[in-house]
């Protein structure tokens, strides 16, 4: 039979009943971890318990139901270490929770096999896990407020309600990825293929043939540009634009600034009557005659003039002072002008210049443009620059280039406010001047003898002034008009060139 053990003060209080203030003492336990130390008799206690009670365990006996001692395993040795657990266990229920109920196993049976079982009071079902769970294991209290260790869940994406995916969160420690991930990964990378292979590509081919096919003709157009430009060698013309009405209607530029010191004329079909000369080409007189004249003229009978066979005059404008530089009007100039105008000569003016600057021969172009108030020449505005060979005036200590720059900015004012320019001088002013720079308005050159010596292309020529006209009193200069001759041959030329 088995031997009544004496319950403990614990079990003596009805069931569910504590006793208030009570705390089982150190001996009490190791009183009850003696008990369980021997082992025949508590197997023999555990044969003889009715078989409802063998499955009790000690969170059974801490409700009031009488304790019994689990019966050994086969194959368990019979050491000291059960006592020591016993001792333990017991040791354990006096400070509220006992290795058995914190481990869910033995203690002997954990640190020997590295797995566990524990039963349930409530359900007897048993739980296996490695050494590893008791990471996962989390504490909960029992109806009497004791802490005891049950198994960690495992907190998986779809409990906490979040698709946790761990390619995109570099969560690694959740374990394995799911099929269903592994499934919409794979959707998402062939979606991205397929939209990679329905996109058009661009164009990178034709562009490239487009962009070649522009440059190539790009370079054929200024090939041919420049090729054409070698051949024809177009005229230097005066930079006039196309939104300005030009006032003259005959210019002495010439077209090509390469041949400006290549005669153009044959002397030889000049002829002259009466002190006058004239130029025939072809057996046809192409020349005209005219005069140039200033207020040291005097008063002009304009009528007689024109009945003694002349066909254009130039009048002086103004002039600027060679010492103090002030503009002055020509004080014969409207009388002049009107006069042969109303007589039926075609008309030019000159202006004497005695500018240093740049600026001062636009300012003289101002002047003649502001006088001229909108009366349109047949020939052009001469820009006439007569350094002395004594020296006193203010022009004589210029430069060549400087003397340029001067000339040709008189001639392009005036060609901006629509009136073709010319530049006067004999063969000593003339040399004061870059002539190629100044080949797009032309010459009006002064030699006075029976024919012209220096090789250069003009449109006028100079060649007296002790001429003999009727309705002046004295001497006069008289001029040869050759812009027709120079038109004729350079159409010659540029005909031939093409």
């Amino acid at each position: 039979m088995a031997e009544k053990r004496r319950p403990s003060k614990r079990q003596s209080h009805p069931k569910g009943q504590r006793a208030q203030g009570h705390v089982p003492s150190r001996r009490s336990s190791e009183r009850s971890g003696d008990r369980a130390a021997e082992p025949r008799r508590d197997t023999r206690d555990a044969r003889q318990a009715p078989k409802s009670s063998r499955g009790t365990s000690a969170r059974g006996a801490a409700h009031g139901t009488p304790r019994t001692s689990t019966p050994r395993t086969a194959g368990t040795p019979r050491t000291s270490r059960g006592s020591r657990g016993s001792s333990r266990s017991s040791l354990g229920s006096s400070m509220g929770t006992s290795p058995a109920a914190r481990y869910g196993t033995s203690h002997a049976n954990h640190r020997g096999t590295g797995s566990r079982v524990s039963r349930d009071a409530s359900s007897s079902r048993e739980v296996r896990g490695t050494r590893a769970d008791r990471g996962r294991e989390v504490r909960s209290r029992d109806g009497r407020g004791r802490e005891a260790r049950q198994p960690r869940k495992m907190l998986r994406p779809k409990d906490t309600g979040l698709e946790l995916r761990r390619e995109e969160y570099g969560q690694t420690s959740l374990g394995a990825r799911s099929q269903t991930s592994r499934r919409r990964q794979e959707s998402r990378l062939r979606k991205i293929r397929d939209l990679g292979s329905t996109r058009p590509p661009f164009p990178f081919k034709p562009l490239i043939a487009i962009v070649a096919v522009l440059l190539v003709a790009s370079v054929g157009v200024l090939a041919g540009t420049s090729i054409m430009r070698a051949l024809q060698q177009p005229a230097q013309t005066q930079e006039s634009s196309s939104k300005v009405k030009m006032k003259g209607g005959r210019s002495t530029a010439i077209d090509d600034s390469a041949k400006i010191f290549t005669t153009t004329y044959d002397w030889d079909n000049a002829t002259t009557k009466h002190g006058r000369i004239s130029y025939k080409m072809g057996g046809t007189v192409v020349s005209r005659t005219g005069i140039d004249v200033s207020e040291h003229n005097g008063k002009i009978d304009w009528a007689k003039v024109a009945a003694d066979g002349i066909d254009f005059a130039y009048i002086r404008i103004g002039y600027r002072g060679s010492v103090e530089g002030n503009i002055t009007h020509d004080k014969r100039f409207e009388q002049n002008f009107d006069g042969a105008r109303k007589n039926g000569l075609d008309v030019g003016v000159y202006f004497y210049s005695q500018a240093i600057t740049a600026e001062e021969a636009r300012e003289e172009a101002r002047y003649v443009v502001k006088q001229l108030d909108g009366y349109a020449t047949e020939y052009p505005v001469v820009f006439d620059m007569e350094p002395s060979t004594s020296g006193d005036d203010r022009v004589s200590s210029l430069t060549n280039d400087q003397m340029t720059a001067i000339a040709k900015a008189f001639c392009k004012e005036l060609q901006k406010n629509g009136y073709y320019a010319c530049v006067y001088g004999s063969r000593a002013d003339l040399a004061h001047y870059d002539l190629t720079a100044l080949s797009r308005y032309g010459f009006w050159y002064a030699e006075y003898a029976k024919a012209p010596t220096m090789a250069l292309r003009y449109g006028i020529w100079q060649y007296t002034d002790s001429g003999k006209v009727d309705g002046i009193d004295g001497d006069v200069d008289l001029d040869i008009d050759l812009t027709g001759a120079l038109e004729k041959v350079q159409r010659a030329e540029k005909s031939k060139a093409q």
